[in-house]
Formats: structure tokens, sequence, C-alpha cells
């Protein structure tokens, strides 16, 4: 046979280079693919708290005031004994996530702790997609997880109770949502576009790292939980991991560890308790978190969802906590001011 009539085939090299190619357009295509999924997965998550949104001002509607983030449907929640007490917001709320059945089949004494079956469920109006954290508590069970928390102001978030208390207790609220007290749209004095009702809140990677922390001294101030945070590699080496269930669960547990959060610490940093304490119901420090890069979102009263930078400033954060009192200004600069529904700040870009 001739040499122009021979075929030709690919050598090793040629093979190799072809090879070569084909990988390196998987690796600049992958990058792209992940990014498009978390794209998909953040207006998943940015949907969810638009649905909150709808819901919340349906049941404003209904009611003339948002549910308490603790305490059952009444506010104040003075009639109901202590296993309501405890009932979250997202319980008040089912009927107007269209979740009615789940919420007229749940026992009027369903008790708050435990392992009740509603506790169990897992509705997806109530999870963001692009977290990645762990499914069951840090005791190992089933325990209702969940990544949206209602908004507390300015101040430590807590329940109000001791673990044993029969009667409740209300506690005002410099944010939007309290223990068993309620608040309107004509509470809002900041204005509803100015002011953050909820938040994203994360579960832990795993339960070596629960994410909140009890101090070797009071936590008393920001700056005090703070000092006790890594924020490059994201621990604690100068505190003591909780050894409780963790925040990201019971999404029908209305305490604050559970389902509030602070405008103090900014988002995407540390959580710590209030004081030396280290039981869920001690007031925290309890900070927004997320999954996404650079920030958070959160349901502001008007219903639109706005992308808070972790780099948001927050003023003082050495200063300490302004107590319950409304029209005084948030120590914790623009962060602050947000979170709080009566202090009278100038709130600007953000």
């Amino acid at each position: 046979m001739s040499e122009r009539h021979r075929k030709r085939g690919f050598t090793l090299i040629e093979l190799l280079v072809v090879i070569a190619i084909i990988a390196v357009l998987v690796a600049l295509l992958l990058p792209a693919v992940q990014q498009a999924r978390e794209a998909a997965r953040r207006s998943q998550c940015r949907n969810n708290l638009k649905q909150f949104g709808l819901a919340l001002h349906t049941y404003h509607d209904s009611s003339t005031m948002f549910p308490p983030r603790e305490g059952g449907s009444g506010c104040p929640n003075t009639a109901c004994g202590f296993a309501r007490q405890r009932w979250s917001a997202n319980i008040s709320l089912l009927p107007f996530l269209d979740q009615a059945p789940l919420y007229n089949s749940l026992p009027q004494d369903a008790p708050w702790s435990g392992d009740p079956q509603w506790n169990t469920i897992f509705l997806q109006i109530l999870l963001c997609p692009s977290d990645t954290g762990i499914t069951l508590s840090p005791a190992g069970t089933a325990h209702g997880i969940q990544n949206y928390v209602y908004c507390n102001g300015d101040n430590p978030v807590g329940s109000g109770n001791s673990g044993s208390q029969t009667t409740p207790i209300v506690v005002p609220s410099r944010g939007m949502f309290g223990m068993a007290q309620c608040y309107g749209t004509r509470d809002c004095l900041d204005g509803t576009s100015n002011t953050v009702g909820m938040s994203e809140a994360v579960r832990p990677m795993n339960r070596f790292a629960l994410g909140m922390v009890a101090g070797v001294a009071n936590v008393a101030t920001p700056a005090a939980c703070m000092a006790l945070y890594n924020r490059s590699t994201q621990t604690y080496p100068g505190g003591t991991y909780v050894a409780d269930t963790s925040p990201g669960f019971r999404w029908g547990d209305g305490a604050g560890y559970f389902h509030g959060f602070t405008t103090a610490l900014p988002p995407n940093s540390a959580s710590c308790f209030f004081g030396n304490g280290q039981t869920h119901w001690i007031d925290t420090w309890k900070t927004a978190s997320s999954r996404h890069t650079g920030g958070v979102h959160c349901l502001m009263m008007d219903g639109a969802v706005r992308f808070i930078s972790e780099n948001i400033n927050c003023g003082n954060l050495a200063a300490s906590p302004p107590g319950n009192s409304g029209g005084v200004f948030s120590p914790y600069g623009i962060w602050g001011a947000l979170g709080t529904r009566a202090s009278g700040e100038i709130v600007g870009q953000f």
C-alpha cells in the first residue's frame, strides 16, 4: 500500500493533548455550573422568605398584629398553658403557608420539648437549600430542622423562662418579634422598609461545632462575644461549646435560642450566650447566618427581601445592650438600627 493511502491514527501525544483540553474545559465549566446551582438555591431561599412575608401580612390582616415569636396564637399569651406558651410563630403561620391541615392536626396541649410528631416533619418552606448542615439534632434525633428566624432587635434574645415556668411572662422586644408580645405595623415607627423582621440561620456542620458558646466570663457585650471567635476559621477557641440541642432545629419551639436573632454582631459571625450560662433558655447574642457568600437574606417588614452584607456597619460593639426602652438609638450602627422598630434612627443606604 502506498504511503498516501495509509490511514493515519492519533498518536499518543495527540490523544493526551485532546484529553488535557477536555480536562481544562471541564475545569472551567464546573465553577460556572456550581455558581448556577448556588444562584438557583439562593433564589429559592429568597423566595421562601417572600412567602413568609406574605404569610405574616395575611396574618396581620386577620389579627391586626403579627404573631409572637414565642407564645402560641394569643397576644399577650395569658390564657394557655406552658406547652403552647413555647409554640413558635411558625406554628401560628402554618395556615397562611398552605399548611392548614397540619395546623388543625396539632393537639392544643402539644409539648414544646422532647420529640413530638409535628417537630419531626420536614417542611420545605422552612429550609434554605444552600444549608448543608446536619439534619439530625446534636442528640442524634430528628428535631424539626429550619433555617429562618425572627428579629428581637439589638438586644440579647431569650425565652423569658427558666425551663420550669408554668405561667407566661411577657418580654418586650425592641424588634418586631418577642416572647408573648405582639406588634403590628402601627408599632413600627421606624418604617416597615427600614425594619428587619426575619433572617436566615444555619445548622452546624457537625455535632462538635454547634456555633453557640459560653464564655469563661460574662459575655455582656457583642465585643466580648466576638473576642471568643476566630472569624477566619469560624471556631471559638476562647469559649466552651454548649452541650445542648442547637440553633437550626425545633421549628415548632419558639424559644429565642432556636427562633430569634439579634442585630448587634455582623451576619455570619459569632453567637454566644449572654453571660456564662449554657442552656437554651438563657439570653443569647444570636447572630444571623447563612451559607451564602458575603451576607444573609433578610425579610423587611414591608415584605421586601434584602441581601445584607456581613460587612454592614455595626457601630460600637463594646457598648452594653440598650434595654427594652423605645426611642433609644441603637449603639450597633446601621445593623442595630435595622433591627429596631421604634428607636428613631435615620437609616441610609445599606
